[in-house]
């Protein structure tokens, strides 16, 4: 990267970022190596690193990156196990300061909050109002909002409540340019009048539209029908009618095409009552044939656990007494 290669680029990019950023601006040594790993086995140093305080200072991150060629990317928690929050570019963690919920409307169903935040820290604060955000995958605990959208996470009870592009009515963003657009649901005059804007997210619609009306038929025959399917880009959702959201096409590129700056997101009711059924199975076929007849009920969940980890149970100290 040619801000690497010469010293006095690299300062220049800090002062002027630093000049711009109400944020921390962090390039020193120490730094660039804490952000250099998240929880997957890669390690990349980053350019260096930006914790923004507000749309103000991602918009002045990514146009001052824009001007010096460097590529930035947004971070969240680090709980990628495939190497999605670290790279050669101007790392954007979020976790620190945009972490805030905006609004709430249980009246609606939606909740309006920054890309930061933890997601079992939005559902504490959505318990009190009995509604939660539904996808729940096992970093919930450490993960964040941006994380969830950059890759469609899902969960043990996406059956029931889907994926996190799903779960997505709006998205604020701030473009490679520094514009800002908000991605919602459009139709009719309102898509119209976004294919005609000049502007660079004028020109996103446009291009978009026509790839999906060339590729139609390509998209349609080759996409996956499956309900968990969250890799690529999601083509597919600019096929078949004039009705899209912009929104829906972000959730799950990782990064790579918008900075998400607020997110307007589905919430559901809490659910009122729980229940666990237990099935001993002999065989793996069984149990398989046994999860396509407890389909018929509508489970929120269905997970299997073999033997293996039962016996390993077994052998520690902490679960034995739990496992007869």
């Amino acid at each position: 990267m040619t801000v690497q290669a010469n010293a006095s680029d690299t300062q220049q990019l800090v002062e002027e970022l630093s000049s711009h950023v109400q944020g921390e601006v962090r390039f020193d040594k120490m730094s660039r190596t804490l952000w250099s790993t998240d929880a997957s086995i890669y390690q990349i140093e980053p350019v260096g690193v930006v914790l923004p305080k507000s749309n103000d200072d991602v918009i002045a991150v990514l146009e001052t990156a824009h001007k010096y060629g460097v590529s930035v990317l947004p971070r969240g928690g680090g709980t990628s196990l495939a190497g999605q929050t670290v790279g050669e570019s101007i790392i954007l963690d979020f976790s620190r300061y945009m972490r805030d919920v905006i609004e709430i409307n249980t009246d609606e169903g939606w909740v309006r909050t920054q890309p930061g935040i933890i997601l079992d820290e939005l559902n504490r604060i959505l318990a009190p109002h009995n509604v939660l955000f539904a996808p729940d995958p096992s970093t919930s605990s450490r993960g964040n909002v941006g994380g969830a959208l950059g890759n469609n996470s899902c969960g043990a009870h996406s059956i029931m409540w889907g994926k996190t592009v799903d779960n997505v009515h709006e998205l604020d963003v701030i473009l490679s340019n520094g514009d800002t657009a908000t991605f919602g649901q459009l139709n009719g005059d309102s898509l119209e009048a976004k294919m005609r804007g000049s502007t660079f997210e004028g020109d996103i619609y446009r291009s978009l539209f026509e790839i999906g009306e060339n590729n139609r038929d390509e998209v349609l025959s080759r996409y996956p029908k499956i309900q968990r399917r969250v890799s690529g880009y999601n083509l597919d959702e600019f096929v078949g009618g004039n009705n899209f959201n912009m929104a829906r096409f972000v959730v799950g590129s990782e990064g790579t095409l918008v900075t998400i700056t607020e997110a307007k997101l589905r919430v559901v009711p809490t659910p009122r009552y729980k229940g666990l059924a237990v099935l001993h199975c002999l065989e793996l076929i069984e149990s398989m044939e046994a999860t396509v007849a407890a389909l018929d009920i509508n489970p929120s969940a269905i997970e299997l656990i073999g033997s293996m980890i039962i016996r390993q149970a077994q052998s520690n100290l902490s679960y034995s007494r739990i496992t007869d």
